[in-house]
């Protein structure tokens, strides 16, 4: 065995991978967003904003119905990927779902309930998420400047 092959990785390398697998389970969350058909799915990197979560996956149902199926649906995809949620709110009223699972607070509106809090407002100077295959279809019902995109 090579020597240099046992040591253990160092801190930032750690915490990299960490970064990258982390970054991974965002982007999957938002490409479940849009095969569910949610409008609007924005990802916010928080990492050196603040302290309580790293990022924040925002989408739009369109209707209250839509805003619960969203949420079960990521939160059944984030349990069985070993993720169980710290707490959820919203859920049975389907005008705003929070799904909060430290690392990632997912928030899912209804069209008003969205301009309403206008989330995205609070971290403009934050990094946005950029996403390879974000598909465009999907955003008709609203207009990105509306929130901050």
């Amino acid at each position: 065995m090579n020597k240099d092959s046992a040591k253990p990785m160092n801190d930032t390398a750690a915490n990299e991978n960490i970064d990258a697998e982390l970054l991974e389970v965002v982007k999957g969350l938002a490409e479940l967003t849009w095969d569910l058909k949610g409008l609007n799915t924005v990802a916010i990197d928080l990492r050196t904003i603040v302290s309580y979560t790293d990022y924040v996956v925002i989408c739009t149902g369109t209707s209250e119905r839509h805003v619960q199926a969203l949420a079960r649906r990521l939160d059944t995809a984030m349990r069985e990927s070993g993720r169980p949620p710290l707490g959820t709110e919203g859920v049975e009223h389907g005008r705003w779902a929070l799904l909060d699972y430290g690392d990632i607070i997912v928030h899912i509106f209804n069209g008003e309930a969205r301009a309403d809090y206008n989330l995205e407002r609070m971290w403009l100077e934050a990094p946005r998420v950029e996403f390879e295959n974000q598909p465009k279809d999907l955003y008709g019902h609203f207009e990105m400047e509306q929130f901050g995109g």
